[in-house]
């Protein structure tokens, strides 16, 4: 058989990336709230584009060696000693 076949994706995709949407909407979210001076379109363009920024963060992250990390440690903590209730 064929090896797997990617879906073709529409032009509009190709052209814009969905990053590249969302930050075009925060920045116009953000300068129609400061160009008007309301507060709400402010504050939804700064959520946009710190998130944004946090999106890229964790993309840019080394997920298989993180993962490869927490296989090593152990499941759970060792158990302790009961202590004794106080008198």
């Amino acid at each position: 058989m064929n090896a797997a076949v990617k879906p073709a994706r529409p032009l509009s995709a190709r052209i814009i990336s969905m990053e590249g949407a969302i930050a075009a909407f925060g920045l116009y979210s953000l300068g129609s709230g400061l160009w008007q001076g309301e507060l709400i379109p402010i504050f939804w363009g700064v959520t946009i584009l710190v998130g944004l920024v946090v999106l890229a963060a964790v993309r840019r992250r080394d997920w298989q060696q993180h993962w490869q990390r927490l296989d090593k440690q152990p499941s759970s903590p060792p158990p302790r000693d009961p202590e004794p209730p106080p008198a």
